[in-house]
């Protein structure tokens, strides 16, 4: 009995102690975190080579901010030999043509990359995400692949931190995108 008991309140200590590790560093979040990024490491070759093989130059999609940002592009791209050519902006008002001028905003546009629609070429999105899988796989928070074509389809990005009381959330803090209503044009 006196061994069950010991055995009883090691296990009950343990798990407390266990939960609250959990409560105030939240570890779990970072295993979930570094299983994403394995994951998006381990699309992005055959997606990148997938959106290659096709050689599209010349499409249209919309692009959208997953969160509040700084710049909070929503849009109807045409891109034309990898190169933006026109932006529709979508608003409540409906689409509305942006003269190249103001494509990217005169703040940021040179320093963030959703403010400045000239970036929103699939080429410029690949190496946006390549460059973070080599550089700081910490700011990706989550990364998706269109399944036809291959292009990024979802990515958000920020500061990762565990959700713990002693680190608390702040990874929704930055930016992020979902590209919607692809279609290829005929050169």
């Amino acid at each position: 009995m006196r061994r069950s008991r010991r055995i009883a309140l090691t296990v009950g200590s343990l798990l407390l102690i266990g939960i609250l590790i959990q409560v105030l560093f939240d570890p779990i979040s970072s295993v979930r975190h570094d299983w994403e990024i394995s994951r998006v490491r381990a699309e992005f070759p055959n997606a990148h080579a997938k959106w290659d093989s096709q050689k599209i130059t010349d499409y249209t999609f919309e692009i959208k901010t997953l969160e509040p940002f700084v710049c909070q592009p929503h849009a109807m791209i045409e891109v034309k030999n990898d190169v933006v050519a026109r932006v529709e902006t979508i608003s409540n008002a409906g689409l509305q043509l942006l003269p190249p001028y103001q494509w990217a905003d005169a703040d940021w546009g040179n320093e963030v990359f959703l403010c400045d629609y000239a970036n929103f070429t699939m080429t410029q999105i690949f190496s946006l995400l390549d460059s973070a899988l080599h550089n700081d796989s910490s700011v990706i928070l989550q990364a998706d692949f269109d399944p036809e074509y291959g292009f990024v389809a979802r990515y958000s990005y920020g500061l990762f931190v565990g959700h713990g009381l002693l680190s608390p959330k702040i990874s929704e803090c930055c930016g992020g995108f979902s590209i919607s209503n692809f279609e290829p044009l005929q050169p």
